[in-house]
């Protein structure tokens, strides 16, 4: 019989592809649009997590069903495929507020930044945009919340700075998302090994993960201090952390929907091989899960 509890939030994907759109027939199955997540908590309150080119389906939806309700945007850094999408969310021109803070380590203001993008030369100029920017500098806050959940961060591995996320409400744990994190499981350094230790404490047993799949296990070796990791090393990392779920994320830009395939079946093999239990999917384009 099937519970009548609802989930403790709901996640859906509006972009998972990475560095840059790759729209197109051979596309279609896992979409090319660049990062965007909801995650929607039990009490209704809606956190976005990046504003690649898929927020700007995420917005024609929420203006569609007629959401009013807070918006809070969390951008794990500011290269262009995470961000290109904000000029582009509906609510704001419907004279909607968003809240946004950045987990990156970017000296230049935030503020700055995210009106630049919705600015001439970015942007052609519509009046009252900007002012409906809710700003908060990520080290002004001691543990940004939205409602009920409150959003931790760890440093990522990746050129510039990015963060890692960490989503909880009371119970716990609801989501990690590390859309841009070199695991560089071939480097044993130290001071590597024990990051990836603390990582992996970070989000211990945590329902859902989401991470950063780009290469290909062989084309590792040509893309190392690329900020990115391979399928089976995103499945290595969730059967130490203990995920019960990871979902392949942050498609590369070339990647065809038969190659993505053929990495999720390279992933359930090596989890089958090592005897783990996580459940593996390949992020698509409204894929919706719910976390109990």
């Amino acid at each position: 019989m099937a519970s009548s509890v609802p989930p403790r939030a709901r996640i859906r994907f509006w972009g998972t592809r990475g560095t840059c759109p790759s729209p197109g027939p051979r596309t279609v199955r896992y979409g090319g649009n660049t990062p965007c997540v909801e995650l929607c908590a039990r009490d209704g309150e809606i956190v976005i997590l990046d504003a690649g080119s898929g927020i700007r389906a995420l917005g024609a939806h929420l203006v569609a069903t007629g959401y009013s309700g807070p918006l809070h945007l969390f951008l794990t850094h500011r290269h262009s495929d995470h961000v290109l999408g904000l000029a582009h969310f509906a609510p704001l021109f419907n004279g909607q507020r968003l809240n946004i803070c950045c987990g990156d380590g970017e000296a230049v203001s935030l503020e700055k930044f995210a009106t630049s993008i919705l600015s001439p030369p970015m942007f052609p100029y519509v009046a009252g945009v900007t002012t409906r920017l809710d700003i908060t500098e990520w080290d002004d806050c001691q543990s940004p919340r939205a409602g009920e959940l409150s959003v931790h961060r760890f440093v990522a591995r990746h050129p510039g700075e990015a963060a890692i996320f960490r989503l909880d409400d009371a119970a716990g744990a609801l989501l990690a998302y590390a859309p841009d994190n070199e695991l560089a499981y071939h480097n044993g350094a130290e001071s590597i090994v024990q990051w990836r230790r603390r990582l992996a404490d970070f989000v211990r047993d945590v329902p859902i993960l989401v991470h950063d799949a780009t290469y290909r296990h062989d084309e590792l070796p040509n893309h190392v201090g690329w900020g990115h990791s391979s399928n089976l090393e995103a499945a290595r990392f969730a059967m130490e952390c203990g995920a019960r779920t990871l979902v392949l994320f942050h498609h590369h830009p070339d990647r065809d929907d038969e190659t993505v395939e053929r990495m999720l079946d390279e992933c359930r093999e090596f989890v089958s091989r090592e005897g783990g239990t996580v459940r593996l999917l390949a992020a698509w384009e409204g894929l919706s899960l719910g976390v109990a």
